[in-house]
């Protein structure tokens, strides 16, 4: 997954403020809410001020994804009703290596004081739940792939992590934080928050 950010035609390394709003706009494009403001990792990335590794979070209560084409007898929803998907977008980090734990989301449901703190896992992670048990196992890795390429097209990103948690219904406080690896670099993520109404 590499640094393919640039590719998008907005943002540098040096240029924050633009790959912040890549970002963002690569959230919304999948209808996430991005977080309240953006976190960094210093000493991560070469050539940027203090090695600052900028990243995004953002969240989506279920049904999710909401444009998916009805096929009888399968559910292509990745996060059902009453889940909430949590997603972690950095920049510029270099291809996965084989650690990819490290990063959480610590969330509270202020309506029925539920809470958690759950591991996120990547984006492949992601993509295998979102192939339904129906689909048969030769077919599976294409329609994986299939999935995964969609994302990447929009998130051009290395490092992306997400995770769907059962928060229930009602307003979710969240936060998002932890390392992810680049290359042989452990880039630790100041916390970033957000709030998500959950229906």
């Amino acid at each position: 997954m590499g640094d393919r950010a640039s590719q998008g035609g907005r943002g540098a390394a040096g240029d924050l403020f633009g790959v912040y709003e890549a970002a963002v706009d690569a959230l919304r494009a999948f209808g996430m809410q991005p977080f309240l403001y953006p976190t960094a990792a210093p000493f991560c990335l070469p050539g940027s001020t203090l090695g600052l590794a900028p990243a995004v979070a953002g969240a989506v209560p279920g049904p999710w994804p909401k444009t998916t084409v009805p096929i009888p007898g399968l559910d292509l929803t990745a996060v059902k009703a009453g889940q909430t998907m949590f997603s972690f977008l950095p920049y510029g980090l270099g291809p996965e290596g084989s650690n990819t734990t490290g990063m959480y989301v610590a969330w509270m449901n202020t309506s029925t004081s539920k809470y958690g703190l759950v591991p996120m896992g990547t984006l492949s992670d992601v993509v295998r739940t979102m192939v339904p048990a129906e689909v048969p196992p030769a077919l599976r890795p294409m329609a994986e792939r299939v999935i995964q390429d969609f994302f990447l097209g929009a998130m051009p990103m290395g490092g992306i992590r997400a995770v769907p948690v059962e928060t229930g219904s009602g307003t979710v406080l969240a936060a998002v934080f932890g390392a992810v690896q680049n290359g042989g670099v452990p880039c630790f993520f100041l916390p970033t928050v957000g709030v998500i109404d959950v229906p």
